[in-house]
């Protein structure tokens, strides 16, 4: 029996041929690596808060948060992306490392691909504290310096939403004897490339390659 997802995303914009077509390196080793696709889960906050001083007044405070669902590490965000709806559809049975082939619709394509849907570990309310905790820390820092006036500074409000990001993860076709192989990231919205920037889903993927998540 097949098991589907609506997940909200923030957009599968780019395939195996988009990358190809932008990455050298991946064009040339496109028949010895393998492609799959990864949902991995943030949840997004918009902060609002008030600094108040005693005899200065006080100033409306506004941040944008993203707190990884799993592992609670925020982080401060310009701005949000936008919000799509993909859908995955998987097949019965479990391809290899934890990916099982799934049917994606999404940006009005649909795609085949070995695919996984990463489960949230911290639920809204905990990942809220962590958020707001996370915004009163980055005000204290910008409004209370050791020699200035010292101000109130408190959490009014703040607004959540859960977002599966895409990501590609390219890894050998054929694991090397010496281990698990090299593995490197594609953001599946943006198309960038690397491995220090999305160290996070790289763990995540190599961990569920070893069977433990």
């Amino acid at each position: 029996m097949s098991v589907g997802y609506s997940l909200r995303s923030s957009g599968l914009e780019w395939d195996g041929d988009d990358l190809a077509s932008r990455y050298a390196f991946l064009r040339r080793r496109r028949d010895e690596v393998r492609l799959d696709l990864l949902y991995y889960p943030y949840w997004l906050f918009s902060i609002t808060g008030v600094a108040r001083w005693r005899f200065f007044g006080e100033k409306a405070l506004e941040m944008l948060t993203v707190v990884d669902a799993r592992s609670g590490k925020c982080l401060r965000a310009p701005s949000f992306p936008d919000v799509h709806e993909d859908r995955v559809r998987f097949d019965a049975g479990e391809d290899a490392g934890g990916f099982s082939v799934a049917s994606v619709c999404a940006e009005g394509r649909v795609r085949r691909a070995a695919t996984h849907v990463a489960g949230v570990l911290k639920d809204e309310d905990e990942a809220r504290s962590l958020a707001e905790t996370f915004a009163l820390a980055a005000w204290n820092r910008c409004y209370n310096l050791p020699l200035g006036p010292r101000a109130a500074i408190r959490c009014s409000a703040s607004s959540a939403s859960l977002l599966h990001k895409p990501f590609w993860i390219m890894r050998p076709r054929k694991s090397p004897e010496s281990g698990p192989g090299k593995m490197f990231v594609f953001d599946a919205s943006t198309g960038l490339g690397g491995v220090s920037e999305y160290w996070n889903v790289v763990e995540y993927a190599l961990n569920l390659q070893k069977g433990r998540e």
